[in-house]
């Protein structure tokens, strides 16, 4: 780096390179390729990039932003008032050395980056000439690397599971003396949402997640120059109690139906696909966005397509993955939640008799993609408790439900086809009978009553009589 400066100039107040990108993997290059020059609070009129013997690039000089970062296509920048987003002129090499000049009033800095990788961005080593190559951190400070930047970090030490009384959880406070944080965090066994309040931290300090089994915690402070560290968001899995659960594996099913793995969310709240996936083989279930539902069944199979035209029907959710081949003899699969296993299943050739799958939850031979057994003695967790007053009622009488749910229940009347006639909804915590017109509805004849939280469902019959 070569840096000249007027005396009345610190070296620091100047701006400099600090990352480029010049090789994406995942993106095209107009969408993914990028140079980030630091400004921190130095003020120009205009601001001149260079590279090799192209034409410079000019720009007026940003006014309030303390990051500058070129681009090909500036929509894709982020909107904050500390960056600044600007058209890159240029395409990088991507398989050579380049050469690479910026100036500004009196200050220069001239770098020389080293032969890219592909999917890897090239991040200055302080202020130096040296080149390490990293994840890549657009229009941010990269900590790591970066020197003077303001940055709180937050760090998670340990993590401690008290039965019955929730967890406590063990973190510090490093880059600033103290800071104001927001402590969220989610029971999922527990029909209450989300509980939020403000903490203040300095150094070591510990939280407590009042919970009775697994829960979601997230710990945000405000932003500053480097947020990659600003956050802690974890899945808290208490032993036994996990939100994920493997129902089915068929390792060895018949030809030439793939091989699948049935997972059920048997917790009240959606959990993100995008961090989950089997332990050890394959990749992410699912883009951010993407959810379990609750109480949904998920199929994960190598070649979707297929498993679709084997089962024949629709009604079941299925989503493609690279889970590698199942010993069709013996072995195991695990599931991982970010990277914490919250399940898993073994078999050999004394589980289950080929080809065929089998269920871990009960340890014998089972086919109902898509579908949980659910009995009274289930080890799966139910949603709901429910009572009718009768499985027979006549024509002018009424028929009522009672239900012990936290979360809101949808009630159906279904005629003796199936078909919804009458619905409503019943709250949480709802404590008295409910009348369903079912004389009014159904006729007399068979008739089947539906109660459902999420996708979890279950339909009774019962008979209208004269």
């Amino acid at each position: 780096m070569a840096v000249l400066v007027a005396a009345a100039v610190p070296l620091s107040a100047c701006p400099m390179f600090v990352e480029f990108f010049p090789d994406p993997t995942e993106v095209g290059d107009n969408e993914g390729e990028f140079v980030e020059i630091r400004l921190d609070d130095f003020r120009a009129e205009s601001l001149y990039v260079s590279f090799e013997q192209k034409a410079p690039l000019s720009f007026p000089f940003p006014r309030s932003a303390n990051r500058m970062v070129l681009v090909h296509d500036s929509t894709l920048c982020p909107r904050r008032d500390s960056l600044a987003c600007a058209q890159l002129g240029y395409a990088l090499p991507n398989s050579r050395e380049s050469v690479w000049i910026l100036w500004s009033g009196t200050c220069r800095d001239s770098v020389t980056l080293p032969v890219p990788k592909p999917g890897k961005a090239l991040q200055r080593v302080g202020e130096t000439d040296e080149w390490a190559f990293s994840a890549g951190t657009f229009g941010v400070a990269d900590p790591d690397y970066e020197l003077g930047i303001r940055d709180c970090a937050l760090s998670l030490d340990a993590l401690e599971w008290r039965d019955g009384a929730g967890w406590m959880v063990r973190g510090y406070l490093g880059g600033c003396d103290s800071s104001v944080a927001v402590l969220e965090f989610l029971d999922l066994s527990s029909a209450v949402g989300w509980k939020r309040k403000s903490v203040s931290l300095s150094g070591a300090f510990k939280l407590e997640v009042v919970s009775k089994a697994s829960a979601w915690f997230r710990l945000t402070l405000p932003g500053d120059a480097a947020p990659s560290n600003d956050s802690l968001d974890r899945f808290l899995i208490a032993e036994g109690h996990s939100p994920v659960a493997i129902t089915e594996v068929h390792h060895c099913p018949a030809e030439p139906e793939p091989e699948w793995v049935e997972v059920y969310n048997r917790s009240r709240y959606a959990l993100p696909l995008s961090r989950l996936r089997f332990c050890g083989r394959g990749g992410l279930w699912g883009r951010p966005g993407d959810s379990l539902r609750p109480y949904e069944s998920l199929l994960l199979t190598k070649d979707s397509a297929d498993l679709r035209e084997s089962l024949g029907f629709k009604d079941v959710r299925i989503v493609q993955v690279p889970m590698g081949f199942l010993n069709n003899v013996s072995g195991g699969i695990s599931v991982c939640l970010d990277s914490v296993a919250v399940d898993s299943a073994a078999w050999n050739k004394n589980t289950v008799a080929c080809p065929s799958g089998f269920s871990p939850l009960y340890g014998r031979a089972e086919y109902t993609p898509g579908f949980q057994r659910v009995s009274a003695n289930s080890v799966l967790e139910e949603p709901f408790t429910y009572k009718l007053s009768s499985r027979v009622v006549r024509r002018r009488a009424a028929l009522r439900v009672s239900v012990v749910s936290d979360s809101e229940l949808h009630l159906r009347l279904l005629d003796s086809a199936g078909h919804g006639v009458w619905n409503a909804r019943i709250p949480p915590q709802f404590t008295s009978w409910y009348a369903v017109p079912a004389g009014d509805y159904c006729g007399v004849g068979v008739c089947y009553v539906s109660l459902s939280v999420g996708t979890f469902e279950k339909v009774v019959g019962i008979v209208v009589r004269p």
